[in-house]
């Protein structure tokens, strides 16, 4: 995994800022889940994805980086809630996510909440392409036949373009089809809600195929039969 890391503030500064009051309105809150989203654009980016459930319905939920002097092995990003005006004291399922490809320490990150921690490695082996993935040839009559690949995956906004396109050229095995994953990010600002995106791929065929595998890196998926 490759991280570049920008020299933050000296350490006097940084205990300047850790000394200063402490805003009453925002707290660290715990979390229930956490993960860690490959992006398999060029560059890679990396997602950090938190559930919960917050104790009050107008709590607003940020992930917060922690600043450092040098590049830590987990980063820090605390869990943290703003409760402003009038507080609605209803417990509400959170989901919140945020890119931290320019906020990973050397193995990863550390995700802080108020009474628990949790380290993720980031690998830089997993991705979209390992999402919810089926491959099946049609040969009902009357035809053409027909080979659909379907895919399902996790996003950190609205927004993504995602697209399969037929491998140029092809491998060595003509039973195995090679199709290259795209994802384009959106342009403009969207909010930062993790969404599902669902790609779909078909090809009219006689030959047939007995698997199908998502490039680059992704899974090899068995093609199965409706006759």
């Amino acid at each position: 995994m490759t991280n570049a890391f920008h020299e933050g503030p000296d350490e006097a500064q940084l205990r300047e800022f850790q000394d200063a009051p402490a805003a009453s309105t925002s707290k660290l809150i715990d979390f229930d889940d956490a993960s860690v989203i490959m992006l398999k654009t060029n560059p890679p980016q990396f997602i950090l994805r938190v559930k919960g459930v917050k104790q009050w319905s107008n709590m607003k939920v940020d992930l917060v980086p922690l600043v450092y002097v040098r590049q830590p092995e987990y980063w820090g990003i605390e869990v943290v809630g703003t409760l402003s005006g009038v507080g609605l004291p209803i417990e509400t399922p959170y989901d919140v996510s945020l890119n931290v490809t320019g906020t990973l320490g050397t193995r990863g990150v550390e995700v802080v909440g108020a009474t628990k921690r949790e380290r993720i490695d980031v690998i830089a082996g997993t991705g979209p392409a390992e999402g919810d993935w089926t491959a099946f040839f049609n040969r009902q009559p009357p035809g053409p036949f027909t080979l659909t690949v379907t895919g399902r995956l996790q996003m950190p906004t609205p927004g993504y373009k995602v697209t399969l396109t037929k491998t140029a050229p092809q491998g060595i095995n003509p039973r195995d089809l090679l199709l290259d994953l795209t994802i384009t990010p959106p342009s403009g600002p969207v909010i930062q809600v993790v969404t599902e995106v669902e790609v779909v791929y078909r090809e009219r065929t006689e030959s047939g195929y007995d698997t199908v595998t998502i490039l680059p890196g992704g899974p090899s998926i068995k093609v199965e039969e409706v006759s």
